[in-house]
């Protein structure tokens, strides 16, 4: 009995999002680091080892985006964001990696807004 009620609460705990093959994402391999730079403006953080680069960036959600219509007003939901780490190897983008915060939390329109004005 001990083993099926554990079985049942594992089966009905939620999966993290998904935090691979966004558009934005996928359309930023094997561009330049120059064309990022362009389209997506300075990161927070730059950082060089060799030949490989790697650019942050953060996008936090809107404040509107926070609070959640209820009956009579809204109430407030989980604070949100996504960090977005481009790495480049020889100066073309290798890989792109997204992190919500928090984890349980889908940011991914906020990390695919970081990167709207970039081709796909």
């Amino acid at each position: 009995m001990i083993l099926f009620a554990t079985g049942l609460q594992v089966g009905c705990q939620s999966l993290p999002p998904v935090t691979e093959g966004y558009p934005h994402q996928q359309g930023l391999r094997g561009q330049s680091k120059q064309s990022v730079l362009a389209c997506a403006g300075a990161p927070l953080q730059e950082r060089e080892e060799g030949a490989v680069t790697t650019l942050r960036y953060y996008k936090e959600a809107p404040l509107l985006e926070e609070s959640m219509v209820a009956s009579k007003g809204s109430r407030p939901t989980v604070h949100h964001g996504c960090w977005a780490t481009v790495i480049l190897q020889d100066q073309r983008v290798n890989q792109v990696r997204y992190r919500f915060v928090p984890s349980s939390v889908d940011a991914s329109n906020d990390c695919e807004e970081i990167f709207a004005n970039c081709p796909e």
